[in-house]
Order: C-alpha cells, then sequence, then structure tokens
C-alpha cells in the first residue's frame, strides 16, 4: 500500500513538473572575461609588500629593481603610418588580435568596430568551424524585428477592416429610421490605427504581394489553419489527416474502415518547428586570405608609442622605425584636413593650439584613469567612454572636447557655435542613454612651452601645463523636469 501511494505521488510530481524548453541550437556566448582580461597589452607583475623593518624585503625589492622579471615596455609591434586614412595601419594579424584583446585598441577597416571580416567571410562560403560574429546578430535581430512588424501591421490592417465594416453595418441598419443616431464604430479609434499602420503599408504590400517567382510558403508568414469544412468528412468517404510540419500543411488520404466512426473531424497532427528532426551539416573547412587590418587613430598609436613604449611606426616609403620627435611631428601635420606644411610645422616653435595636442592630452586623461576611450564621430562628439569595453556595454558618456584660452592675452573664449549646436548634440546622445561632458582644456601660450624641445622630459612638460576640466550636461525637458 505504501509502496503504491509512493508511485503515485511520483507520478503525480513528474506530471506537475514543468516541461523544459527545447534545445534551441544557440551557440554559447565566448567567455568575454577571460579573453578580456587584460586592460592593456602589457606584462604587468606585482611586487611584494615592502617591510622597512625587515632587511630581506629591502634586498627583494632592489634585485626586482635591477632585475625585473618581465620586460613590459619592449616595442613588440610594428605599424605604418596611412597619410589616406590619417591613421596607423597594423597588418600582423598577431598584432591585431592581440591590441583588439588587450584594452580595444582600433577598429576593423572592414568591419564595424571589431575586426571579424575574415569570420564573416569564412561563414559565407560555408566555414562551420567559424562561431557567429556580431554583425550577424545584429543583422539577425533587425530581421526579426522587421517580420514582427510586418505581422503587427497584417493583424491591426485586419482589425481596421473589421472596425470599418461593423461602421458600414451600423449605419445601413440605422438609417432608415426616422428617429435615433446610428451606432458607428468610435472614430478614435479608427484614427489611431489608421495613423499606427501608415508607414508601414508597403511593407505589408510586399509580405501580401511577394515576388511572382517566390512561392506563398517563403514569404516569412505562418501558413493559415484548415478550415472546418477540410476537416469533416462525410460517411463512407476517405479521412483526411492534415500533418502540419512547420509552415508546411500536407493532407494525407485514409481509407475509411469499420470501426472507424462514419462521421467525426480529422485528425491534425502539428509539430513544433524546434522538435522536428534537423539535419546535422557536414563539417567544412575553407581558408581564405585575410584583407583586413586594425586602424589606430593618432591619438591611440602616440599613446602605445609614447605611454606605453610598446609600438613603432614606419612610413611606406621606409621601413625603418621613425623617432618619436619624428612621429610626434608627423602627427601634429595630420591632425587637420588638409595636413599642414611641413614648412609650417616646427617642433622648436611648438603651437600649444594645434588640434593633435588638445585631442591627446584629453585621450591620455582618460586612458591613464582606466576609461576605454573610442571615436565618438557617429554621435557628433570626440570621444566615446567605455567602462570594460565595446563587448560588455555600452558607452557611458560622450566626450565634447572645448578649447580654452584663458591665459592667452586677446583671445576671445567664444567658441563659435550657436545654441542649437550643442541642444543638437545633447538630444542625439540622450536618445541612447549617453551622458554629455564638456572637457574645457585650458591652451597653455607659446611662451610657456618655448624651450621644450631643449629640456630632458620636455613632452611631459609640455603635456603637464594643459589643464582639464570637465562638465557633465543633462538634457533639461519641460514637460518632465517641472520639480
Amino acid at each position: 500500500m505504501a509502496e503504491t501511494s509512493a508511485n503515485g505521488a511520483a507520478a503525480a510530481a513528474a506530471s506537475t513538473a514543468p516541461n523544459k524548453p527545447p534545445y534551441s541550437g544557440k551557440p554559447k556566448r565566448p567567455n568575454y572575461n577571460l579573453i578580456h582580461a587584460d586592460p592593456l597589452p602589457v606584462v604587468l607583475y606585482h611586487s611584494p609588500p615592502l617591510i622597512p623593518h625587515n632587511p630581506l624585503s629591502l634586498l627583494h625589492h632592489l634585485y626586482l629593481f635591477f632585475f625585473p622579471p618581465v620586460q613590459s615596455h619592449n616595442v613588440k609591434y610594428i605599424g605604418v603610418f596611412s597619410p589616406v586614412t590619417m591613421s596607423v595601419e597594423v597588418r600582423d594579424p598577431t598584432a591585431v588580435l592581440d591590441l583588439w584583446n588587450k584594452g580595444f585598441w582600433g577598429k576593423g577597416s572592414l568591419s564595424r568596430s571589431e575586426p571579424t571580416w575574415l569570420n564573416r567571410e569564412l561563414r559565407r562560403l560555408g566555414d562551420t568551424q567559424v562561431s557567429e560574429t556580431s554583425e550577424e546578430i545584429t543583422r539577425r535581430r533587425r530581421d526579426q524585428r522587421k517580420e514582427m512588424k510586418k505581422e503587427r501591421a497584417r493583424k491591426e490592417k485586419e482589425e481596421l477592416q473589421k472596425v470599418k465594416e461593423a461602421e458600414a453595418k451600423g449605419t445601413e441598419e440605422n438609417g432608415s429610421a426616422s428617429s435615433g443616431k446610428p451606432t458607428i464604430a468610435d472614430p478614435k479609434v479608427v484614427v489611431g490605427l489608421e495613423a499606427e499602420i501608415s508607414g508601414l503599408d508597403e511593407t505589408v504590400a510586399a509580405a501580401e504581394h511577394p515576388h511572382p517567382s517566390i512561392p506563398a510558403e517563403e514569404t516569412g508568414l505562418p501558413t493559415p489553419p484548415p478550415s472546418s469544412d477540410e476537416l469533416n468528412t462525410s460517411d463512407g468517404e476517405s479521412k483526411t489527416e492534415v500533418v502540419n510540419i512547420g509552415t508546411e500543411t500536407l493532407p494525407v488520404s485514409v481509407p475509411p474502415t469499420s470501426e472507424s466512426p462514419p462521421a467525426q473531424p480529422a485528425k491534425v497532427v502539428r509539430f513544433d518547428s524546434n522538435t522536428s528532426t534537423k539535419e546535422i551539416p557536414a563539417q567544412k573547412k575553407v581558408t581564405v586570405q585575410n584583407q583586413e587590418h586594425l586602424q589606430l587613430m593618432l591619438s591611440e598609436a602616440f599613446f602605445l608609442s609614447y605611454a606605453l613604449g610598446i609600438l613603432s611606426v614606419t612610413t611606406k616609403d621606409s621601413a625603418e622605425p621613425l623617432p618619436l620627435e619624428e612621429t610626434f611631428k608627423l602627427y601634429l601635420r595630420y591632425a587637420t584636413f588638409p595636413p599642414l606644411p611641413e614648412s609650417s610645422t616646427s617642433l622648436t616653435k611648438l603651437n600649444p593650439d594645434n588640434s593633435f595636442l588638445i585631442n591627446y592630452v584629453v585621450y591620455h586623461h582618460f586612458r591613464s584613469h582606466g576609461w576605454v576611450v573610442k571615436s565618438g564621430v557617429k554621435f557628433s562628439v570626440d570621444y566615446l567612454l567605455y567602462k570594460r569595453g565595446p563587448v560588455f556595454s555600452h558607452a557611458e558618456f560622450a566626450i565634447l572636447i572645448i578649447p580654452s584660452y584663458s591665459r592667452w592675452e586677446g583671445r576671445d573664449e567664444n567658441i563659435g557655435k550657436e545654441w542649437y549646436w550643442l541642444h543638437s548634440i545633447t538630444r542625439v546622445n540622450s536618445q541612447v542613454k549617453k551622458t554629455v561632458v564638456l572637457v574645457y582644456v585650458d591652451v597653455p601660450t607659446a611662451d610657456e612651452v618655448e624651450g621644450w624641445d631643449c629640456e630632458k622630459d620636455g613632452l611631459k612638460n609640455v603635456l603637464a601645463k594643459y589643464k582639464i576640466r570637465e562638465v557633465a550636461l543633462r538634457r533639461w525637458i519641460p514637460g518632465r523636469n517641472r520639480e
């Protein structure tokens, strides 16, 4: 008796247990915490704690100072300066992968951000050993959103047609009456539905009237269920089974038997597309030459060369690495478009108002504080700040650089922009949930930086003369910020 009750309880528990969703076959996401564990492309080591009263601890620190275990600031990457794109190109595949995984430096020349052109090309040619890229995920989501809008527009159009038919029917029934007001549909409902589907008429028309060469099953819309007339059969006639697999409805004729009842609806068997059998594609390996390279902004390239010392820059005319002074002079020339003439760029008479110097000071400031700094041209700003990187979250802050000439005598502080210029930038960035930060760069005068090339740490002293002030903006909306 106890065993029977236990079996009954187990069966009841099994019947009430929630069913697990079928395996969707989605590939696992890569472990970004492991891939991007290093914030910089340098190898660092942690020194042991210093104990002043312990002589062994002092000796250990002296030994690590003269004989470090890791040479972290050796030149490891080589870039080629391109005057056409005004950037530094890194073409070594190992260096490209290393720079992106350790700090998200640069962008792919044939990609939106991460250099994924090779993986996209391999997947296009049928390689089954390459995972899905971020561009393909974005494209799939957009296609799904488009299909959802098509289906919603179709249903709304059917609802609007029903409302109009009810309105016409009410008008005909009450039109012959001598007294009374005809009952019609609410005009607000009709106007609201018409306004909602007005922008989707062309999409629905394309879905309802596809190209003649495309069958109706390939338009993306689900196949309607069979009607009741198709399901009912008369006495003595053969019974029809309707098997719906995926989006196809297949009628199967079944001969009548003496045991079967004379008049019953046909059996409808529907299989979910997730539970249907799927053919496993054959493994395929494709070999393609990578045609993509990594593009570094001038500020990024100079930070890797000057602050970290791991990048050497060459030109297309010579394979010899340029000295740091020549690289700095080259960046000063190509910071603006068109580039400055070579005769007007001099290291002896340095112009502190050069746009490269102002942009690099801001870049160096935020990179040294641990932010991942990327170009903000997509949102009409100078830089975008990521807390960890583009693969983890969206940018939180949009940086707008404004030079300040408070130390310049006779120089107007007005930036030369109208009020709607700043209003448009704050509107664009508020729509994408980014905080606009005005970064005022206090530019030193030419007399303050004179003779910097004769000093030992001349460039370091020049950069220290720039002062930075941040002001965060918040868009003020009268309808929401009354209190």
